[in-house]
């Protein structure tokens, strides 16, 4: 299905998306992200997941990597994602956390920022977003890293909470997962790292595309998320 501005659906919140995952006969996987038993979230879906533990007013500045990271499948070869529409979406993921209050730490190498936003595309097809990866073998080129001492390696991974709620959920190419990692869920014992937030906007780079079905995908995710608002200094 082609995504237009008038067909994104929603899914608010990762509760509700139990049953519209159940509903979807999503029965399955392995540990491999592309090896998924059952049917992928339909097209034209903006879902946003988060940990109802977390205070999100209590995080203010935030870095972010400069580049739409592709996800490619475990095995075979990647299904690559047109580039096109890659500025328009970190443009308007940055744009948007900045309208709810929050600042971009613009040299996370001196300064530790409170959280670090991660945006990729799935370059599969079937793609289990929410099970633990290497996210460092994806985004260890950012010099953004360098608050950490002794610094991170491709042995870390990263912690959804959501995911023994929802389990497996498949979604298609050109996918984008928008992704908030507080940097004070860094576990040094585990290697591993803990999501606070996710969006996602299904299949939103597979078909035809537009910088306004970026731009309201993007917004979906923020309007979804009323809670993703800094304090008031």
């Amino acid at each position: 299905m082609t995504a237009t501005p008038q067909t994104w659906r929603r899914a608010r919140g990762y509760l509700p998306l139990v049953g519209l995952v159940a509903a979807l006969g999503i029965t399955a996987c392995d540990d491999n992200n592309d090896d998924v038993v059952g049917i992928p979230v339909p097209t034209g879906t903006v879902a946003t997941f988060r940990d109802t533990t977390f205070n999100f007013q209590a995080i203010r500045t935030f870095s972010m990597p400069d580049t739409v990271v592709q996800f490619a499948p475990v095995t075979g070869s990647p299904l690559d994602v047109p580039r096109t529409f890659d500025r328009t979406i970190l443009d308007r993921v940055r744009a948007d956390f900045i309208a709810r209050g929050y600042v971009e730490d613009t040299d996370p190498q001196a300064t530790r920022p409170d959280f670090v936003v991660l945006v990729g595309s799935t370059a599969t097809t079937n793609y289990n977003a929410f099970v633990g990866y290497s996210w460092y073998g994806y985004w260890g080129f950012y010099p953004g890293w360098g608050w950490y001492a002794p610094g991170f390696d491709t042995s870390w991974g990263i912690v959804y909470p959501w995911y023994p709620y929802v389990g497996v959920t498949a979604y298609d190419r050109g996918t984008v997962v928008v992704t908030v990692i507080p940097t004070l869920t860094v576990n040094p014992l585990n290697h591993s790292v803990t999501s606070a937030w996710a969006g996602v906007a299904t299949a939103l780079q597979n078909g035809t595309i537009t910088t306004t079905i970026v731009n309201n995908a993007i917004d979906e995710m923020f309007r979804q998320s009323p809670y993703l608002t800094a304090a008031t200094p």
